[in-house]
């Protein structure tokens, strides 16, 4: 078999599905297709980068273009809905995507796609670039929540959590079009915007144990 980017990044999926991120090492991959370990690293530079591929293979069937006329706002909750789809079906998979960035041969290739719905509907680069991190990390963090809960065997039913992640998605793209929608958004006013790093300030970066 010619191993190549994808083919190996589909192995690594195997593993993930059969055994989480735990069963997810280049030794186990490379036993996968036979060879040794250093042969994966003829085509990627790194462990990270490997995992990076593997990551973008997995959530890569949730990356469908918007449909003629479809309005941003439903398109980016209908992908953000696949996302979540494509990462609950292994196990791990929200942490793997927690900590992988798109690989940096495809990396513009992603921005551009995303953010062209938006771009198109008159948003501007910021506010698109905004909406979009915040709606992906809102994804992450609700499905390694749903993930941590189900290995804890505190699982939520999939009808309720299903519902309570899209009321979500449609609660942060609805502060977008009540407040960023024009080209006169305009950003925090400066005093509302210290005020907010102030409190982040105050907030411990570690545990303090409370003083005897």
């Amino acid at each position: 078999m010619k191993l190549d980017k994808r083919t190996i990044a589909e192995g690594g999926l195997e593993l993930l599905a059969a055994g989480g991120l735990k069963n997810l090492t280049t030794r186990r991959l490379a036993d996968h297709f036979g060879i040794k370990s250093a042969s994966l690293y003829h085509h990627f530079r790194s462990k990270q980068q490997l995992l990076d591929h593997v990551a973008d293979a997995m959530i890569h069937p949730a990356l469908q273009p918007a449909a003629t006329g479809e309005p941003w706002h439903e398109w980016i909750v209908s992908v953000a809905a696949a996302l979540r789809r494509c990462i609950l079906a292994y196990p791990d998979g929200g942490l793997l995507y927690a900590g992988a960035s798109p690989p940096v041969e495809i990396q513009d290739e992603r921005v551009d796609f995303l953010y062209k719905p938006l771009l198109d509907a008159g948003l501007s680069r910021d506010v698109t670039r905004d909406t979009v991190l915040a709606v992906i990390r809102f994804t992450i963090g609700w499905v390694v929540d749903e993930q941590v809960a189900v290995s804890r065997g505190a699982g939520r039913p999939g009808e309720m959590s299903g519902h309570g992640f899209e009321f979500g998605v449609r609660a942060l793209v609805q502060g977008v079009l009540s407040g960023c929608r024009s080209p006169a958004y305009q950003p925090p006013h400066p005093a509302h915007q210290q005020r907010i790093e102030a409190r982040a300030s105050a907030a411990p970066h570690r545990y303090q144990a409370p003083r005897s």
